[in-house]
């Protein structure tokens, strides 16, 4: 499940946004506790294959968000207050823009600001330790520490950097290596577009806030039906078949075959998955083919 840290400063309406995605009321008072609770992401593609199907049961993609207490923008975070970040696949950083003294660019830079200088004084840190004497990393990774301060130093977040090179620091624990979306709360003053995703909103829509979301974090949706069971499923947009398959189950997965697969606007058009394979419309994808978004799929399996 794709975990989802929801980060800002206090009264940024950030604990407003997680109740109305999760639907969860209660509290944490720790201030170094996130309050975890289950998104559901709607998708209406699920209920238009419903409805087609004549299916009894739909089962909705489901996010896990983690609510960590805001602090003052006067005060800022302290360095372990981010432990619990390395854990998740995306940053959601919530900015105030609900109110008449709004200052939502400012608050937006901050934020990010807040999460480069963590990482910054992390990454000096690991190469003043290691400094003429690279004990415990490589000159490989001595090298792309390096280019991670100077990317740093301008300001910049690492997700600039290639996959295999945020592998290469996976143990490093950076938070910028990670997706990070800033989250517009309000439309009450003029928001400056910046080199970050961003997403403006003035009343919480719950599926515009997942597809942002997995836009950000390279994820894509596909649809199976199982007897009268309809269900979406996340997965990383370069999955393979195989892979996808092993997200419904490692059975399936080890005895792939091969996967039936049929756009859902197709789908929609034709009127069933039994009149989309009786007229051919069905495309046939071995285990190392990619899966589309919005793909509707039926694995063959031994």
């Amino acid at each position: 499940m794709v975990k989802i840290a929801l980060f800002g400063y206090s009264g940024s309406g950030k604990t407003t946004l997680f109740r109305a995605l999760t639907g969860k009321q209660e509290e944490i008072y720790d201030p170094f506790k996130p309050n975890i609770g289950i998104g559901i992401y709607k998708d209406n593609h699920i209920d238009a294959i419903t409805e087609i199907q004549k299916a009894n049961k739909v089962i909705y993609p489901e996010f896990e968000l983690f609510d960590f207490k805001g602090f003052p923008s006067s005060e800022g975070f302290p360095p372990h207050y981010y432990t619990p970040f390395f854990d998740m696949d995306v940053i959601v950083c919530v900015v105030e823009n609900f109110q008449e003294t709004s200052t939502p660019d400012k608050d937006a830079s901050s934020l990010l600001m807040e999460l480069i200088f963590y990482d910054t004084e992390k990454v000096q840190n690991i190469l003043y330790k290691h400094s003429g004497t690279p004990v415990g990393i490589t000159e490989q990774q001595e090298v792309l520490l390096k280019k991670c301060l100077s990317l740093l130093e301008k300001e910049k977040l690492l997700t600039e950097l290639t996959e295999t090179e945020k592998k290469m620091l996976a143990g490093f624990q950076l938070l910028t290596t990670r997706p990070v979306i800033l989250y517009i709360n309000g439309e009450q003053q003029s928001f400056n577009p910046t080199a970050v995703p961003y997403l403006v909103q003035q009343q919480h829509n719950s599926a515009i806030f997942y597809t942002s979301v997995m836009k950000v974090c390279s994820l894509i949706t596909f649809y199976t039906v199982k007897g009268d069971i309809v269900q979406g499923w996340v997965i990383p947009a370069y999955y393979t078949a195989r892979q996808a398959a092993g997200k419904i189950h490692k059975d399936i997965e080890k005895g792939f075959i091969k996967a039936a697969v049929l756009p859902v606007k197709d789908l929609l058009e034709i009127g069933s998955w039994d009149k989309a394979k009786h007229i051919g419309a069905l495309k046939f994808l071995g285990p190392n083919s990619i899966i589309s978004d919005g793909d509707v799929v039926e694995f063959y399996f031994h």
